[in-house]
């Protein structure tokens, strides 16, 4: 598993050691978070360092082989576009080509709901179009091209997960809700949260669940050459909307102000996922609304 160390990975690494599964883990580093201890195997590498990526695989002998390394935090893709394209598109197809060395038959890759087109309504992984509106999803389409092609250069399994806005306890990432939380350290009678675009609606789910998702996906048993599925609960909230249900679940009143200089340019007015796929032929669904949500991530927090 590359990117095993991250937020979504150590809770995959935690599900299938708890099946008896033998896992390899493969992360910088960068984030921040320790390697799990649920591995078999931790290796601390750069997944564009190609050789070191072939030795690993030939080492190990992966039946299947999930690709979560990335970089994602989207301002962070913006700022640093070259960086991010050879880390996401160079180092996935390293991984790529270390797996079809080893003769591994089964690839999941972490994708992202932001590679839809904008649009409301409901985006669906077999009618939804799209479009990378910005250096991040430009990287996850040509990973999602990418797998295909590897797929069917190779007669592989390749799955896709589109994963919508997870939240955790953990997040390494300067995320919307880990600065929410960062700024309400301190006056616990009234505080005041600076943001950006209020309006934008996003469709969250927690971590455990991306997790339990990304497991279904991989136990995916079909001899379906490629297939991509969605992970997202199937509603959307504004960010006003989620900071309003952070203050109910804290019980606590707090304030908005508008922050310019945090404001993007262009936004994705809306991004709600359809979950109807991935119910239909791989039993998951996210199981927590956003109170739920938020509730776990703030009883994540308190245990840390």
């Amino acid at each position: 598993m590359t990117g095993g160390a991250g937020m979504i990975g150590r809770r995959l690494v935690s599900r299938l050691a708890g099946r008896g599964i033998a896992v390899a883990v493969v992360d910088d580093l960068s984030s921040g978070l320790a390697m799990p201890a649920a591995a078999t195997i931790t290796h601390q590498c750069d997944i564009r360092e190609a050789q070191e990526m072939f030795t690993l695989m030939r080492d190990f002998r992966p039946n299947a082989v999930v690709h979560l390394a990335a970089m994602h935090h989207i301002p962070t893709c913006e700022n640093d576009r070259a960086r991010c394209l050879d880390i996401n598109v160079v180092g996935t197809e390293n991984v790529l080509n270390a797996v079809t060395e080893v003769q591994a038959e089964r690839i999941v890759l972490a994708s992202s709901g932001a590679v839809y087109d904008w649009s409301d309504g409901p985006l669906r992984e077999d009618i939804s179009p799209t479009m990378a509106r910005d250096n991040y999803a430009l990287t996850k389409l040509s990973n999602e091209s990418q797998l295909r092609l590897w797929s069917e250069r190779i007669g592989g399994i390749g799955r896709v997960a589109r994963i919508f806005n997870a939240i955790g306890g953990d997040d390494p990432n300067a995320h919307l809700l880990p600065d929410i939380l960062a700024q309400l350290q301190g006056d616990q009678s009234i505080s005041t949260v600076r943001l950006g675009n209020l309006e934008s609606r996003r469709d969250y789910l927690h971590a455990d669940e991306v997790a339990d998702g990304v497991m279904a996906v991989l136990m995916d048993h079909r001899r379906q050459p490629f297939d991509v599925f969605n992970l997202c609960s199937g509603e959307e909230h504004s960010v006003e909307g989620l900071v309003g249900c952070l203050a109910t679940c804290l019980g606590r009143p707090f304030r908005i102000e508008v922050d310019e200089a945090r404001r993007r340019r262009r936004d994705r007015p809306s991004q709600l996922g359809a979950p109807n796929k991935t119910s239909a032929l791989l039993g998951w669904r996210a199981k927590r609304d956003l109170r739920g949500v938020l509730e776990h991530l703030l009883a994540e927090r308190s245990l840390a």
